[in-house]
């Protein structure tokens, strides 16, 4: 008996995870549509004629009906950028915790299987190392822009799970620093293409002081993984797990692997925070996580290597910068 394909939205399909998402859903012979506010270069390569975009802002009003049409639906949709939490936090909130309701509770209505797309950054500050999925949330002052996001990515888990009670059939994922092609816009966004940058141009590295603060970096194809084997393994449904490499590295050495894996000649320099960010930013000086669970419930585990990672990173960010393509 032939298997019936599935029909998925990805809302923040246009985006780095859900063009890799898009890409992998196809390949198990479902039929994919990604809604994004930005233009479709990151998925421009997509020929499939199962594949579908829609260029449209979750904010539209058409998600009740969009959603009423598709069986899996990713919640990738977000405001992730530094920058911007400390420029710009209400449009944060309107984006990552007002529109996260919306779609959570249009999932539940129209019975639909939800995939939310959290962040390992609802650990917080909490020292207590590596963090497992029932670990602490150690969050700075209300005050500080910089823990709106984390907020409101939290506030999303506890949407999934209160609908839940009522029906909601969710999986809940923190990310942990996914990387690799297609990662943001050259010198935007994540550190790894703002270093990028600054090593194409030979120009100064910049580290945020003290380039001691600690991430672990997890490869885009391992982390697809994950979030495949979540959405449709049926013993994941009800649950929140960490995706991650449990490689440590800090902020600085990172800067230094990156000179040394693309032999580049720039000086690494470090700055404080504000000049880079501005007020009301505050790091988090370490982000390990425990991945039992998922190996033990997905049979998943990150197995790309740092060094082999960034080197297919670099290798593609160079041929974008050397043909003139700003957009990853």
């Amino acid at each position: 008996m032939k298997k019936s394909k599935k029909k998925i939205l990805i809302l923040g399909g246009g985006g780095f995870i859900g063009s890799h998402l898009a890409e992998s859903e196809l390949l198990a012979g479902n039929k994919v549509c990604c809604l994004d506010a930005a233009p479709p270069d990151k998925v421009c390569h997509i020929g499939d004629e199962n594949f579908s975009y829609i260029q449209s802002d979750i904010m539209s009003g058409c998600l009740g009906g969009m959603i009423n049409m598709y069986d899996v639906v990713y919640h990738l949709a977000a405001i992730a950028d530094p920058a911007v939490y400390c420029d710009d936090p209400v449009k944060v909130l309107a984006i990552d915790l007002e529109m996260t309701q919306e779609i959570i509770k249009q999932c539940w209505k129209q019975e639909k299987k939800l995939i939310f797309a959290s962040t390992s950054e609802v650990y917080g500050k909490n020292s207590q190392l590596p963090w497992d999925e029932g670990a602490d949330r150690v969050l700075g002052p209300t005050y500080t822009p910089r823990w709106v996001y984390a907020t409101a990515k939290a506030m999303g888990e506890h949407y999934c799970y209160a609908y839940g009670k009522c029906g909601l059939e969710f999986v809940i994922l923190r990310f942990f620093n996914f990387y690799g092609p297609r990662l943001d816009f050259i010198g935007q966004g994540r550190v790894i293409p703002c270093f990028l940058e600054k090593f194409f141009k030979g120009e100064d590295v910049e580290v945020v002081l003290p380039g001691t603060q600690t991430r672990c970096f997890t490869y885009i194809t391992d982390g697809i993984e994950g979030i495949i084997e979540s959405a449709h393994r049926e013993e994941a449904v009800g649950k929140v797990f960490n995706l991650g490499s449990q490689y440590e590295i800090s902020i600085a050495d990172l800067a230094h692997l990156i000179k040394k894996i693309g032999k580049f000649k720039s000086n690494i320099i470090h700055i404080d925070a504000e000049e880079k960010y501005g007020e009301g930013y505050d790091d988090i000086p370490r982000r390990v996580p425990d991945c039992t669970k998922a190996y033990c419930v997905l049979n998943w585990k990150a197995y790309t290597t740092l060094n082999t990672g960034l080197y297919r990173t670099i290798e593609y960010f160079k041929e974008e910068y050397e043909n003139g393509n700003n957009a990853a």
